[in-house]
């Protein structure tokens, strides 16, 4: 959808609008509610009877008469809709690249500001992202940004192996999925892509409606709390708001919500990790390794996980076993800090970079000592790799115990 009124566009049932292609909508006069829509050219893929939805489908509308840039709409269910929201034509390939001219101005704009992460919407399958990532090495050879996957298409779900395969991190953008989906194969799906995501230790959000409500009244429905606790006790790494926040009448009473939704439920059991949850045979050395830290946090107590990471990946294999303790990770770089504060239970710090193992032991044990995480008797688990500094070697693990 292209911009429209600041407080948003309200469509009665029954009532006539028109949707208009949003590089014709400064020339286009006519009287009643026009609504701009962009990227497509709308005689070319709507026919009359055509369904079209916006607000995640709680809005539709039913094509009555198609003119040259132009179609006249009846609306069926109404709502109020708001600028640059999705909109959804089921049944109809529009013929659009995963990848629009508008994404890569985006993209140069990101890159050049330095952002954490590339979220790509209407991901289709691990080519799209890698197409994404060309375009980044493209634009930014330096760049050590990390992509994050929307999966809210029928097709992502078709191919959602080779999309965490090549993604960074993921979000299940839910209100488009039960558009292209049946809602009711929704939360299935919703749960069986956060145990993928989790088995290979890579971050993944929930979005989409979570206190939906919240857009208008103060307090959220018992069925939106219940959501949020499933999504924590699924182990999504984050839950995230949308329109609750972006438009709504009441975004900080929303967070706050969400926040005590949150440590409800991570207080209680139902939100650990089950020791047979990751049926993987033959680990290799990282999982393995990651596995043994989770089984020795159990069985000495320790008050800490110290991990130190070039590039983050250690500290993501831990953190995958949910471990009840804190995950203090030791970083070199500023990015890495900022990406990490997406996965479940890490605390990243800045550290300069160690020469050896035991420089990296002194420093994380004076670490913890200054934030009076740990007393004399304590016992912290070290994880890093030997030697030190390199990407991705998680290989070495050290029982220590406070003095």
């Amino acid at each position: 959808m292209g911009e429209i009124d600041k407080k948003g566009v309200e469509l009665l049932k029954n009532e006539t609008i028109t949707l208009i292609e949003d590089a014709l909508k400064n020339r286009f006069k006519t009287t009643g509610k026009v609504i701009p829509i962009q990227f497509i050219k709308l005689s070319g893929v709507l026919s009359k009877n055509s369904k079209v939805l916006m607000l995640d489908g709680l809005v539709e509308l039913k094509v009555t008469a198609i003119n040259n840039g132009s179609v006249k709409v009846k609306v069926l269910k109404g709502g109020t809709i708001y600028s640059y929201k999705g909109v959804n034509i089921p049944g109809v390939n529009l013929g659009l690249p995963v990848i629009t001219k508008k994404d890569i101005l985006d993209l140069k704009f990101g890159l050049k500001l330095g952002v954490d992460f590339i979220a790509q919407s209407f991901v289709g399958s691990g080519k799209d992202l890698v197409e994404l990532k060309g375009l980044i090495k493209k634009f930014s050879p330096q760049s050590n940004v990390l992509v994050m996957a929307k999966v809210e298409r029928k097709e992502a779900v078709k191919n959602i192996k080779s999309i965490i395969r090549e993604a960074d991190a993921v979000m299940v953008a839910r209100g488009d999925l039960g558009i292209e989906l049946e809602p009711v194969k929704v939360p299935i799906i919703q749960k069986e892509i956060v145990k993928m995501c989790l088995t290979e230790g890579k971050p993944v959000i929930v979005a989409t409606q979570m206190l939906d409500s919240m857009i208008k009244y103060p307090k959220p429905t018992r069925a939106e709390v219940s959501d949020v606790a499933n999504a924590v006790i699924d182990h999504a790494d984050a839950v995230m708001l949308s329109g609750e926040t972006a438009f709504g009448r009441y975004p900080t009473e929303a967070v706050k919500m969400m926040r005590q939704i949150i440590e409800e439920t991570e207080n209680s059991i139902y939100d650990d990790l089950t020791e047979d949850y990751f049926k993987e045979k033959k680990l290799p050395v990282t999982k393995a390794v990651s596995e043994s830290v989770f089984q020795l946090v159990k069985d000495t107590g320790a008050k800490a996980i110290v991990a130190a990471t070039d590039s983050g990946y250690t500290a993501r294999m831990v953190a995958r076993f949910r471990p009840e303790t804190k995950i203090i990770v030791l970083v070199n770089q500023k990015k890495v800090e900022q990406q990490l504060t997406l996965s479940w239970g890490i605390y990243p710090v800045m550290m300069p970079v160690c020469r050896n193992l035991d420089e990296l032991v002194a420093k994380a044990i004076f670490l913890v000592k200054k934030q009076r995480l740990v007393k004399k008797g304590d016992k912290i688990i070290i994880v890093t790799g030997q030697p030190v500094g390199r990407s991705q070697n998680m290989n070495l693990v050290k029982v220590h115990t406070i003095e």
